[in-house]
């Protein structure tokens, strides 16, 4: 994949009628080489995700002379980015904050800073929102690239979050037993769900248990579920062999994965901040739990 991206050279007018003429090419000849890895706009941040897509124009300049072996940017992790998302949110806004300098040269290049926020209707996203970089979101792993957006506030894009996207608010503790897989979802100091796995562990990947992470309440405390059964309605039918049956009693609540009479898995939840949409998006996930 192309990711040193050399200097088009100028060409010429070869019609005849002289070169003292506007060029569509004028712009040759002033950046130099680009590097497909260091993005600076929408357009070249979706082009280096697949650097197959990349050309000239618009991306940052080449730091070694297309010695890209020894160039730290290639070798620089997907998962390296500075800062994790900080909102529990399906998608986030990306804003750009584009600024021009107060000066009479027309040479006099623009400012650009990427605010995330999670509220497209804030005007005060400077003040709620992150900073972050296009080098940062190209390196930031289990967000997917979404589609422009503009309104009055001005221009930005989304991103999407995928399951390999941890929530920002919860701790998985993993405790593994001769017989069991215990992982404690913590939020601060106070556990707010435990999943049990029965023999193998069925969540080798942590995508599944990033998943649950992204419903787990902001809030948790000790308290007990303030909920009835009638409240939680559980996915109807089984998945291939399998099926989920839920064990209420006042104030505790325990959905157990089950494969014939075998117990695969079960998961329960503390406190009394959870949600019964919270518990049924829970459940939906444990019942596709991998083979």
């Amino acid at each position: 994949m192309p990711i040193y991206l050399p200097e088009p050279t100028p060409e010429r007018p070869r019609d005849g009628k002289g070169y003292n003429r506007l060029s569509l090419n004028a712009h040759m000849g002033a950046g130099g080489a680009q590097c497909a890895l260091r993005p600076t706009s929408y357009a070249t941040l979706f082009e280096s995700y697949d650097t197959r897509r990349a050309r000239w124009g618009g991306f940052g300049s080449c730091p070694r002379a297309g010695a890209c072996e020894t160039c730290a940017l290639l070798n620089h992790s997907l998962s390296a980015s500075p800062h994790p998302v900080p909102f529990n949110a399906a998608k986030v806004l990306i804003r750009i904050d584009t600024r021009y300098p107060d000066s009479t040269v027309l040479s006099a290049a623009p400012t650009t800073r990427l605010w995330m926020t999670d509220d497209p209707d804030d005007t005060c996203y400077r003040d709620h929102g992150q900073i972050w970089t296009w080098f940062s979101l190209r390196h930031l792993k289990g967000w997917d690239l979404g589609r422009t957006y503009r309104d009055e506030i001005g221009d930005g894009f989304w991103l999407h979050r995928t399951p390999d996207a941890c929530a920002p608010h919860v701790q998985v503790r993993a405790r593994q037993r001769a017989s069991s897989t215990r992982h404690a979802f913590v939020v601060g100091s106070t556990r707010a769900a435990l999943l049990t796995c029965f023999g193998r562990c069925l969540h080798s990947d942590g995508r599944l248990l990033n998943v649950i992470g992204h419903h787990v309440p902001a809030v948790v405390d000790d308290g007990v579920l303030p909920l009835r059964p009638s409240e939680l309605r559980l996915p109807h039918g089984a998945v291939g062999s399998r099926r989920l049956e839920l064990d209420f009693h006042w104030g505790a609540c325990t959905l157990a994965l089950r494969q014939g009479r075998t117990r695969l898995s079960q998961l329960s939840f503390d406190g009394s901040t959870w949600a019964p949409g919270q518990i049924r998006g829970a459940a939906a996930l444990l019942a596709h739990t991998e083979d």
